[in-house]
């Protein structure tokens, strides 16, 4: 089974590269990042290693603490990193591997679920992300054994967890056919992304809600005090050995009975996908009056809303945006400076945005280059497009900061548009800026994605500065000026001007 699963990732990793205009037109470079690329132990060991670094930073914090709820509370929040990549990873590749057809020449073959290769496919993405949590459940396990293998499980089955979920938003979300075009449509589509939303909240929610438990009933105070059945706040019974390997055996129960479920129904949908169509009016053809950019934006954000498989690679700055949101609302406070934080919070993992936006096209890139395609306008298209669902979530926390500071969450509206098209920029700038005009689908991994963090940290670093130096309202001005000056430049650069 696994030869087959080498296979496919040798097959995958090959059509990236091929997609990839900085060594596709360079013999050797292509030959070069193609023995790189399709060595699997070699890949996948360079990436775990670059996390381990990051991962080693986490672990110093559980290494010098005496209390173990301050463990648990690390555990805890560390636990959601393979969760949300075990659904960022499964539902955005997969959505990938099916456009590019690598599972075609499987269909006629007499397979009974052939999905499970799919689902190994997509777990080997998955191994570098759980590196970050393991310098910091090797040091758990030296100073408490038992709880540190009950973490080590915990943190596994959240990956699984993270893995299964994605895969049920793939068969539901992603493995539709639709000829079917209108409002009804739209409105469906909104409604899956708001259940998509609320879904990722739900975890924030009933973290805050025990609060509000404790303060009405003595009894469920003292029940929901020790640990919580949803994960990853189920971590915190690792000190507890019972009720910890009973939690884990039920989530795994659970989960594992959900995935094989799943798992069958992705394959037949794969085989024979649903198709939904209703009657259509045919009206007569108008072309776009916004010209190429236009026009390649609304494509892409068209394949966005309506795969809700691959909206979920961009809604991980979400993850950072509900708990502020949800403590702010709880306490009845959420200031300017509180507000501006999280605009460069937001904006900042913004960047995570290039792997999925950069793998909208599939086998469509082919089409795409035979048209009379500017790289620049290319390039330029895929920031806007990138920067779209963050600015929108920005707004919604800019609504909140009004709330409670009223007009003055105006002088935040700049941002809300700024901070993402400079993160997106600095991100389409970095992979497309080769010499030749040619456009492609750079690779994209998770050592480039490192890389991108710390140039658009520091970026962010220098738009910071007046506000730390001049304070908040006086630092504003000059912020933006910097900014804009800064997204002037990065345009140039990319040949948008010229």
């Amino acid at each position: 089974m696994f030869e087959i699963v080498k296979i496919l990732y040798r097959e995958l990793h090959y059509q990236i590269v091929k997609r990839n205009p900085l060594v596709a037109n360079n013999e050797r470079r292509f030959r070069k990042q193609l023995k790189t690329s399709l060595n699997m132990k070699r890949s996948v060991g360079m990436q775990s290693i670059a996390f381990l670094a990051f991962g080693a930073m986490s672990a110093m914090g559980i290494a010098i603490s005496p209390e173990k709820y301050v463990i648990t509370s690390l555990l805890a929040s560390l636990a959601l990193i393979p969760f949300i990549f075990g659904i960022y990873v499964t539902a955005v590749q997969s959505s990938y591997v099916l456009s590019l057809g690598l599972f075609e020449p499987l269909k006629v073959l007499p397979l009974r679920v052939g999905a499970l290769y799919l689902s190994e496919l997509l777990s080997i993405d998955l191994i570098p992300s759980f590196s970050i949590v393991l310098p910091s459940i090797l040091v758990v396990i030296v100073k408490y054994p038992i709880s540190g293998i009950l973490a080590l499980l915990w943190m596994i089955l959240g990956v699984f967890i993270g893995h299964t979920l994605g895969l049920l938003i793939l068969t539901f979300f992603g493995l539709k056919v639709s000829q079917r075009k209108g409002r009804g449509h739209s409105l469906k589509n909104l409604f899956k992304i708001f259940a998509l939303m609320l879904y990722m909240g739900v975890f924030y929610v009933m973290a805050y809600a025990q609060n509000y438990i404790k303060a009405h009933s003595e009894y469920l105070a003292s029940f929901m005090g020790r640990y919580s059945l949803a994960y990853p706040f189920t971590i915190a019974s690792i000190f507890e050995p019972f009720k910890s390997f009973l939690l884990l055996a039920v989530y795994s129960v659970i989960f594992g009975s959900l995935y094989v479920v799943v798992i069958r129904r992705t394959w037949s949908k794969i085989i024979e996908p649903e198709v939904i169509s209703s009657a259509q009016k045919f009206s007569k053809f108008r072309p776009s009056k916004g010209g190429s950019l236009f026009a390649l934006v609304s494509k892409d954000l068209r394949i966005i809303f309506r795969k809700t498989a691959m909206l979920t690679g961009f809604l991980v700055p979400l993850y950072f945006a509900l708990p502020q949101l949800i403590m702010g609302i709880q306490s009845g406070n959420f200031a300017l400076s509180d507000a501006t934080a999280l605009f460069f919070t937001v904006g900042f993992m913004s960047t995570a945005g290039a792997d999925a936006i950069l793998k909208v096209e599939g086998k469509t890139l082919d089409f795409l280059r035979t048209l009379p395609l500017k790289k620049g306008t290319y390039a330029l298209s895929k920031a806007l497009s990138m920067s779209t669902v963050p600015s929108i979530i920005l707004l919604l926390v800019l609504g909140v900061t009004y709330y409670f500071n009223g007009i003055k969450a105006v002088y935040l509206l700049p941002y809300a548009l700024m901070l993402p098209l400079t993160s997106s920029l600095i991100v389409m700038l970095y992979f497309f800026h080769y010499k030749a005009e040619e456009i492609g689908i750079s690779e994209v991994n998770f050592g480039h994605i490192i890389v991108l963090f710390i140039i658009v940290g520091v970026a962010y670093a220098l738009l910071g500065a007046p506000l730390v130096l001049l304070g908040l309202l006086k630092g504003l001005p000059l912020s933006y000026g910097i900014d804009a000056i800064l997204i002037a430049v990065l345009l140039y650069a990319l040949g948008v001007s010229r």
